[in-house]
């Protein structure tokens, strides 16, 4: 290569210096720009987290955005947007002791409620489903899985329905209301019933003001809990043993479901306060306890179905005397008995005492109180 050809290429390569400089500038400003978009979209799904409130089926959007420069500074882009299902956060002022169910085709449950908002009570909830094919809910908040899929059973304050908390409840599609079997010596199965096992014992109470007869905890006119004792829920095994028996019902054509369970010492003394304004200290006394004296504070009784005089003579009433032994519980107000228990019938209100005590009085007589049994008197001093 001559000089004259050397010199002819020297214009060429400085104007490729200067093309390369141009197009990592144009490079660096296309990187910011994305960045720029980048923190605009943050800054827009943030303010949206914040305004939005709570919705049904809420998603949140994510955006991966990726810059990629070759070899010859071309700069390509590529956005991507997907949406992932979120439950929706509890911002009311309800408290509950779940806020999501797996259940399977067949399967009840229940949340407990354990807060409600200011100047509410449960004589204010208003229950829904967003999809009653999959799960539907009574007005007791009972929800039974209907078919597989996702919903979420609402629960509203009907005074005023801005107070509001979604539960997500999943079903999956075995149905587990098919009783187990057994096999016996042939070979056959059998079905075998949750009544075959026994109901065990509830736990104790390390409560020193707590008055137990054997494993039995009393609790009437006689013996008080203190205001500081707060379980705020149904005894597990109780409600394990509850489920059982609603589900053995169930297999006999009848309905038994859980209208009222566990409550506070706080909340017995509105309600009991609230018969008295109405009805006076004698009436109110008959068939409403005093707070620290009633049985729903101990998380051990369980109020079914419809909780008035109208209940008695039912089939589902008549079901629940006849068979509720047989799951650890006991009608715990039984006709006849207002003289010993202190309260009038109550069909409705039965007991959780587990196996052991509940064949005992079946075996005595199912109208045998626990007063009867242990030789205890129930009156207010």
């Amino acid at each position: 290569m001559d000089n004259k050809d050397f010199d002819s290429q020297r214009p060429r390569k400085k104007a490729s210096r200067e093309t390369i400089r141009k197009r990592q500038l144009i490079a660096l400003c296309v990187i910011a720009l994305l960045v720029l978009i980048l923190i605009l979209l943050i800054a827009k799904a943030c303010s949206a987290g914040t305004t939005g409130g709570k919705k049904k089926n809420e998603v949140t959007t994510t955006t991966t955005i990726t810059a990629t420069t070759t070899t010859s500074f071309e700069t390509t882009t590529a956005v991507t947007t997907t949406e992932a299902s979120t439950e929706p956060a509890n911002t009311s002022d309800f408290k509950l002791d779940k806020y999501s169910f797996d259940l399977k085709v067949g399967d009840t449950d229940m949340p407990m409620v354990q807060g409600y908002p200011e100047g509410s009570g449960e004589w204010n909830e208003q229950w829904s489903s967003s999809d009653e094919n999959i799960a539907t809910v009574d007005e007791w908040g009972n929800i039974k899985a209907i078919a597989e899929g996702t919903c979420f059973i609402i629960l509203r304050d009907g005074g005023d329905p801005s107070q509001e908390v979604q539960i997500k409840v999943t079903v999956s599609g075995e149905d587990s209301t098919q009783p187990t079997t057994t096999t016996d010596n042939t070979g056959a199965t059998e079905p075998q019933s949750a009544e075959a096992a026994e109901a065990p014992a509830p736990s104790r109470i390390s409560v020193p003001e707590a008055h137990y007869e054997g494993d039995t905890l009393i609790v009437n006119k006689s013996f008080a809990l203190p205001a500081t004792y707060d379980p705020k829920d149904l005894d597990p095994t109780c409600k394990d043993w509850f489920y059982k028996l609603a589900s053995g019902a169930a297999k006999d054509g009848v309905n038994i479901y859980l209208s009222s369970g566990y409550r506070s010492y706080d909340y017995q003394n509105t309600i009991y306060n609230n018969y008295v304004n109405e009805y006076g200290t004698d009436t109110a006394d008959t068939f409403s306890a005093r707070p620290g004296h009633s049985e729903h504070q101990t998380g051990l009784a369980i109020d079914v179905n419809t909780i008035d005089d109208s209940f008695a003579g039912t089939p589902e009433a008549i079901w629940l005397a006849e068979h509720c032994w047989e799951y650890g519980f006991i009608i715990r107000y039984p006709q006849g008995k207002q003289a010993i228990t202190g309260y009038k019938y109550e069909p409705w209100h039965i007991r959780y005492v587990g196996s052991a005590i509940s064949k005992k009085i079946h075996e005595m007589g199912d109208d045998t109180t626990l007063e009867e049994l242990y030789g205890l008197t129930s009156q207010y001093e």
